[in-house]
């Protein structure tokens, strides 16, 4: 009987890899462990209204939640990324990473839901291994799915686990090592299930973040263009209706919940686009690249986000595209290399113009940093990148004589691993160990509020809705129109407040300038925090 012992002799490079996974599965669940699995809060509204809905959809199987107040307020109690139709808050994003993990919790119970991002993470680097092997091999392999489970980006997401991008990778790695990184099975059964998962894999990758279905489509459309010689129409069949059968769920989530199939949060509301013309073409584009396409951010974020914020991956990467380019042109590559490094400049330079064109910062500090969207947005990029970075690491290490090559191979690990605990945890904006004092913060913050103010009360803020959401409702933010319409008719039928930054003279009179009626309303302060106070908001006639 083959034993694990003697796989572990003979694999032992794969073994170390697979104890990496495992201490890292633990590093990266350690963050929501230590915060919100206790706390119920969250640095950020995205995950605080991803984890609302999750737990309402265990408890009452349903992605709806009825508020009264929005049928006479024109919906605005809701917090950011959470929108609203009919009364009900709707999710604001799209369903997939709310479907999947209400599934598993309703199988496994709530509490598994902090763990399932961490385990995702650590199946993709041995997706990725297979993927990587098949195409190149077992060196660059390893070397890469090593990579992957220390790249700050991928690190940080995977322990902020309620954003979708890491689960997307995830599942998207896991769609194309059954589509190209197994080696075939000898019989067309076994082939055959291969094609029902990767389509599977692939429909839930399109579920968890429907917005990157371009550049997946038209990779798969490429790959089936290339290798089509190679597969049945019966394959390809299975493929599609796997998916479909995989995404079937979120068209019938989508009817109930914002009344059509096709319908997504992100176009609620929107009517079709209809022209003449040459109208057609600007619509289209509109919807391949709707920041526009704008060079100099491009550039500016390529500069900032690929090269500049990590630099230790961005170097060997292009050094390693030289080689591989220089061996191109010399007519001496495989081509499944060539087909690889072609999707892989293919995706990455879309990415890149999809995204880059977009200019924003995620802090208020407005600096970049590794919370921002662009470090989740570009993941795809960072991991297509990974070979040729290992190709680089490899041959470093054969520089050095046979007798150190061990030791220089396991200082190069340390290294990286060094660069990204100091970008993941210590990134002055948004390091995980900044954002677990902040989590902590806010969570004193609303139990402080919760014994100062009713239950029933509404809190108006300006960011702050990811502290007193769910326990209380929350208008965002006090300086728009829609807010000042309704703070004479709340404040008659509730206790309402506002909580944001101290509202200095300046600012008083700017709101009672026309926006708040002084004979009606008297904005009184309740407590200081620091650098934000507690308000209320009392109505006098």
């Amino acid at each position: 009987m083959y034993s694990i012992t003697k796989w572990i002799k003979e694999n032992r490079a794969e073994a170390g890899l697979i104890f990496l996974a495992v201490i890292f599965f633990f590093i990266y669940s350690w963050f929501y462990l230590g915060t919100a699995a206790e706390s119920a809060k969250f640095n950020s509204p995205d995950e605080a209204a991803n984890y609302f809905f999750i737990k309402n959809y265990v408890a009452e199987g349903s992605l709806k939640v009825f508020e009264p107040l929005n049928l006479t307020t024109g919906g605005i109690i809701h917090p950011r990324s959470i929108t609203t139709a009919g009364g009900n808050l709707i999710p604001g994003s799209f369903l997939g990473l709310i479907l999947i993990y209400g599934w598993l919790a309703k199988i496994f119970t709530l509490g598994v839901i902090w763990w399932l991002t961490p385990f995702f993470a650590g199946a993709a680097v041995f997706f990725l291994y297979g993927i990587v092997k098949s195409i190149f091999d077992r060196r660059i392999a390893l070397w890469s799915s090593f990579l992957l489970l220390v790249h700050p980006a991928f690190w940080y997401y995977a322990s902020r686990g309620f954003f979708p991008n890491v689960l997307f990778v995830s599942l998207l790695l896991a769609g194309f090592y059954f589509l190209v990184g197994r080696k075939k099975p000898g019989t067309a059964s076994w082939n055959y299930v291969n094609f029902v998962l990767s389509g599977l894999f692939f429909g839930l990758a399109m579920a968890v973040r429907l917005s990157e279905v371009i550049w997946v489509g038209a990779a798969l459309f490429l790959l089936f263009l290339i290798y089509r010689k190679n597969l049945k129409w019966s394959e390809v069949a299975i493929f599609l209706f796997s998916a479909g059968v995989a995404f079937v769920p979120v068209f019938l989530y989508n009817r109930m919940i914002y009344g059509d199939p096709f319908t997504t949060a992100y176009n609620l509301g929107q009517g079709a686009a209809v022209g003449g013309g040459t109208a057609w073409f600007a619509t289209a584009l509109k919807f391949i690249f709707p920041f526009g396409l704008q060079i100099k951010n491009v550039l500016k974020n390529f500069s900032t986000y690929f090269v500049g914020m990590f630099w230790w991956f961005a170097i060997p990467a292009a050094f390693g595209a030289s080689v591989f380019i220089k061996k191109l042109v010399a007519g001496k590559l495989d081509k499944k290399i060539i087909v690889y490094l072609s999707l892989g400049g293919f995706i990455s330079l879309f990415l890149f113009l999809y995204y880059g064109s977009w200019f924003f910062y995620d802090n208020p500090a407005k600096e970049a940093s590794i919370g921002t969207s662009y470090a989740r947005y570009w993941l795809p990029i960072y991991i297509l990148s990974l070979p040729l970075v290992a190709f680089t690491l490899i041959k470093l290490v054969d520089f050095i004589r046979p007798l150190k090559e061990k030791f220089f191979a396991a200082l190069l690990c340390l290294i990286f691993i060094l660069f990204g605990v100091n970008l993941t945890f210590f990134d002055k904006n948004d390091g995980l160990a900044y954002i677990y004092k902040n989590v902590w913060d806010y969570a004193a913050i609303a139990e402080t509020v919760n014994v100062t103010i009713p239950s029933e009360a509404v809190i108006i803020v300006d960011r702050a809705d990811k502290i007193f959401f769910p326990e209380h409702r929350v208008i965002t933010p006090l300086r728009e129109e829609s807010t000042y319409t309704a703070i004479p008719e709340l404040a008659k039928i509730l206790p309402l407040y506002y909580y944001g930054l101290p509202l200095a003279e300046k600012e008083m009179d700017y709101l009672y300038d026309g926006r708040i009626n002084r004979e009606e309303i008297e904005i009184v302060e309740i407590k200081n925090f620091g650098a934000e106070t507690l308000y209320q908001l009392k109505y006098l006639k």
